[in-house]
């Protein structure tokens, strides 16, 4: 897909983030080394993560080479403070959800959890390792943001909402004034949560709009006493959505996690948390399910992250527990699905959030590892043969910028590519 620049590229200087100095967050990271290959190689990609850390969510980015490699950035305030929902802060995964950082084009989207913020950045076309915010922060109408999704057909943007005050918000992308709220556009789920939830029962887990920008939808986990679902708002032509969702229970399925849009068809996939994956078919346009499906991954535990391939056409489906990284073939006309292969990660790794970007005809997955505190890299060179890259030490990096940066926290995984 060949992006077009609508904005002039950006000096180094005028990409430089102040932090407020009376925000409680880390110290300005200030590290010496200014040569960090990812500041001054350039590449034609950026990948990017973010800390969410408690007192203070920084922005990570990094310049992705010809050969698909990472190499360091920096690291970026965002605004405002991450947060961890319950019962366990100290174990990885603390929003629950897949898109709480969201890239396409030239912008990038980030969730602040614990301020009820979210801020957009400008990436730099020459050098994807330089961002800038545009305008400040702003409220997301609601409380512990944990997810946001951006139209591919005209670059709006909406925000899901996991804490007390849960549900939607949109907005669009004003080039200086940044997030610009769209009006009638601000919908509840009606959920019964605290601020942080006490757990990830019930909560919300990803928002994704359809590809042809007319319908929003956002998946919510269930718990043992009620099925989790998704919902589906109608988008109308001026931003704003249809006053109720429409409510769609997978059958059989118990957990909704990710949302992939399934290519080729009007359908979703969406991973469901210890089982496997639900096939949601929407038919025509629809927001309602014309029927569902529900399919058991052998071994699953943890199965809520999912991506797709431009380069094998199968989908990629990550499980923090069992350390597995699941590939599949969905028939996008009869949506039938095959496993395809299954590739052990490191043991501990907790592979969560992930991203597979296309560079030349060849896709590369990055796949965030708290466990390890590592980007997993892999190499999707044909159907059924993934092959371990390289992997990249966040840890390091961060230590290079003076940053904080805890397998906790450290959630969402983006990248960008100029061509």
């Amino acid at each position: 897909m060949h992006y077009i620049n609508l904005a002039l590229a950006l000096s180094a200087a005028a990409l430089t983030s102040a932090v407020p100095s009376n925000a409680k967050q880390n110290p300005i990271c200030s590290g010496t080394d200014k040569n960090r290959p990812g500041l001054t190689a350039g590449g034609p990609g950026g990948l990017y993560w973010m800390s969410n850390e408690p007192n203070g969510n920084f922005l990570f980015t990094a310049n992705i080479d010809a050969d698909g490699k990472v190499l360091f950035g920096d690291a970026v305030y965002a605004g405002g403070n991450g947060a961890h929902m319950g019962p366990d802060k100290s174990k990885p995964n603390g929003l629950a959800s897949q898109g709480s950082l969201k890239v396409i084009r030239d912008k990038a989207v980030v969730v602040n959890a614990g301020s009820d913020t979210a801020a957009v950045f400008q990436i730099d076309f020459q050098n994807p390792a330089f961002v800038r915010m545009i305008g400040t922060p702003i409220s997301t109408m609601g409380n512990f943001p944990v997810s946001a999704t951006i139209s591919n057909t005209n670059g709006n943007v909406c925000v899901l909402n996991a804490g007390k005050n849960n549900g939607v918000s949109c907005y669009t992308v004003d080039l200086r004034k940044g997030l610009v709220p769209i009006p009638n556009s601000v919908r509840s789920l009606n959920l019964k949560l605290t601020t942080p939830p006490e757990n990830p029962d019930n909560t919300p887990s990803q928002i994704l709009f359809a590809d042809d920008g007319k319908r929003l939808f956002a998946s919510v986990k269930g718990s043992k006493d009620a099925a989790g679902f998704v919902a589906a708002w109608t988008v109308n032509a001026d931003g704003s959505l249809s006053d109720d969702f429409v409510k769609n229970t997978p059958d059989g399925g118990q957990n909704p996690a990710s949302l992939t849009v399934v290519r080729g068809a009007d359908a979703l996939m969406n991973t469901d948390i210890g089982r496997g994956i639900n096939i949601l078919d929407f038919g025509n346009g629809s927001t309602k399910a014309e029927k569902t499906q529900d399919l058991a991954i052998g071994g699953s535990a943890h199965t809520a992250w999912g991506e797709f391939s431009d380069a094998t056409r199968n989908y990629y489906i990550s499980d923090s527990d069992t350390d597995l990284y699941t590939e599949i073939n969905i028939n996008p006309k009869t949506l039938e699905v095959k496993g395809v292969k299954q590739y052990p990660q490191k043991k501990g790794s907790f592979p969560i959030d992930q991203e597979v970007a296309l560079l030349d005809g060849k896709d590369t997955s990055y796949l965030l590892s708290p466990g390890t505190m590592t980007i997993e890299v892999l190499a999707l060179t044909a159907p059924g043969a993934a092959q371990q890259k390289d992997a990249f030490d966040m840890a390091k990096a961060a230590k290079a910028v003076g940053a904080t940066l805890s397998a906790a926290n450290v959630q969402g995984i983006q990248a960008f590519f100029t061509g």
